[in-house]
């Protein structure tokens, strides 16, 4: 029998559902109830798949949206679900539509610059010389005027028709004191509003915004103004990335960080605009370098990421993805000793961040990287211990062994003393679990892993040795000395390995002869 809520007409049930929450929460509320409810969840009029990316219902790309192939494949799987959802589950289902949105707004920027400079350049050229300055001055003064008057839809149309009708082109002094330039501007007139509850409204962000990409076509080399920050000043992309990556204005930290999204994702709308422009820009390998290494700085802490729901974890995430992509895509020498440092150091505050995920990310598509982790062959000790020296890290040196990027790094029988040496216990199951034959290696003096730890190890070792009896080391193996695994534990400095593998129930002594007796191998004969 119905509900009387379930007799609602469809479009009762769309108001209601508009009341409800977030997009978010409306699919954990309401998916998975019937198959009614999870059609009108999914339906292009609700358009909550499109309030979960932040695009408006008018805006000229929504109806290509919902009938993309991947928006479409969505709907699809999630009219299908059969019970409630929460939060981690759903979050699966939006990741690949965040990315296939963020990819092909990237995208569609290629032609549509390319386009748009191209005809800029070729209206400048109708110009006399006289005309062009007189463009040129007036497009200046526009601009400035930006700075003691409120932004006004003429003053965006005033400045839109210089550069588009007359060519005109904006020059201002990189200098972070000198006057005012786009970096000043974009601070002052766009990012200030991110963390703001009482921002201005969608419209002026929307027109400010587009303001803005007329005057970077008008020249690219704006995006190399710098603004204040008291050590030199920093160009236009790092207070982007700012804004991107630590989620707040980069002159005031609120007490409760709120996020304008509205604002965010105007932000990342010039932000992918200027990466495509950059791409028309001279020496793109540095730009590239430098705006990785300024990103890897501002990454959140994974708890922090994931705190800050999918959406904004995944852009993060594919803007790095896309900057890598324009520095892989270039001939690149190689790292200097102070990027190789530098690396050392981001990695070092990765590792602590548990973003394992940037990372592997960085090893798998960045050579660079990989030869930063080859080079730990000249110390290969020191290299494991940087690696070792946390609970991340050593989830991170994990991970590294299964996928096997640390064969370029070490030979097998190499990192298996060391971690032998170092006592990493779950480093050496995950390594002789993919290298079971490594228990037959010995050192320079015959000793096999099991000897190697009671003989050259020192510490608590009772947990590697009853480890590597358990999984076949040989305890009847001499080395060259002649001595096995019996011989060595009966040595007075390993008295207390002793005592401790008696306790376990590892071994025995026999009460009248005194003879050590392994209770795993009785175990297996019986």
């Amino acid at each position: 029998m119905s509900s009387t809520f379930e007799t609602l007409p469809d479009e009762v049930l769309m108001l209601i559902f508009n009341y409800s929450g977030d997009s978010s929460m409306i699919f954990q509320t309401f998916l998975g109830l019937n198959q009614r409810l999870n059609n009108i969840l999914v339906d292009k009029r609700l358009h909550l798949l499109a309030n979960f990316l932040h695009i408006g219902a008018r805006a000229a790309n929504f109806d290509d949206n919902y009938n993309s192939v991947e928006f479409q494949d969505v709907s699809r799987r999630l009219s299908f679900v059969n019970t409630t959802v929460n939060e981690q589950e759903l979050d699966q289902y939006f990741y690949s539509l965040i990315v296939f949105y963020i990819r092909q707004q990237y995208t569609q920027l290629e032609d549509q610059i390319q386009s748009t400079l191209e005809k800029c350049q070729s209206v400048r050229q109708q110009f006399a010389t006289n005309e062009i300055v007189d463009a040129d001055r007036q497009l200046k003064k526009s601009f400035n005027d930006l700075l003691d008057y409120p932004v006004t839809r003429n003053s965006v149309k005033t400045i839109e028709t210089l550069v588009f009708s007359r060519g005109a082109r904006l020059e201002c002094s990189d200098d972070e004191l000198n006057q005012y330039n786009l970096a000043t501007a974009i601070n002052k007139l766009l990012l200030i509003h991110l963390n703001n509850v009482h921002a201005a409204r969608p419209l002026f962000i929307y027109s400010v915004t587009r303001m803005f990409k007329a005057l970077i076509i008008s020249n690219i080399r704006l995006l190399n103004n710098r603004g204040y920050t008291g050590n030199g000043g920093c160009k236009v992309w790092y207070f982007l990335f700012y804004s991107v990556y630590q989620l707040q204005y980069f002159y005031y930290t609120p007490p409760d960080v709120f996020i304008n999204m509205k604002c965010y994702r105007a932000v990342l709308d010039l932000l992918l605009f200027a990466i495509q422009c950059q791409k028309h820009a001279f020496n793109i390998q540095r730009w590239a370098e430098e705006s990785i290494f300024d990103i890897l700085d501002m990454i959140y802490s994974i708890e922090l990421a994931y705190k800050n729901g999918i959406l904004i974890k995944t852009i993060q995430y594919e803007i790095l993805n896309i900057i890598i992509d324009n520095y892989v895509s270039t001939v690149t020498a190689p790292w200097d000793e102070n990027l190789n440092e530098k690396f050392r150091s981001i990695l070092s505050s990765l590792i602590k961040k548990n973003r394992l995920d940037i990372v592997l990310l960085l090893h798998r598509r960045i050579e660079h990287v990989q030869h930063f982790f080859n080079q730990l062959r000249n110390n290969p000790r020191k290299g494991i211990n940087f690696m070792t020296g946390s609970r991340i890290g050593r989830e991170l040196f994990n991970i590294l062994i299964e996928k096997k990027p640390l064969e370029t790094c070490f030979t097998d029988k190499e990192l298996l003393f060391i971690l032998l040496q170092k006592k990493e216990r779950k480093s050496l199951q995950k390594l002789l679990q993919l290298s079971p034959l490594l228990l037959d290696q010995s050192d320079e003096n015959g000793n096999d892993p099991l000897l190697y730890v009671c003989l050259k190890v020192r510490g608590c070792r009772h947990r590697i040795v009853e480890f590597l009896l358990k999984i076949g080391c040989n305890p009847q193996r001499q080395n060259f000395n002649g001595e096995n695994f019996v011989d060595a534990i009966k040595l007075s400095r390993n008295r207390t390995l002793l005592e401790k593998l008696v306790e376990e129930a590892v071994i025995k002594i026999d009460d009248e002869s005194g003879m050590v007796q392994l209770i795993l191998e009785e175990q297996k004969e019986s």
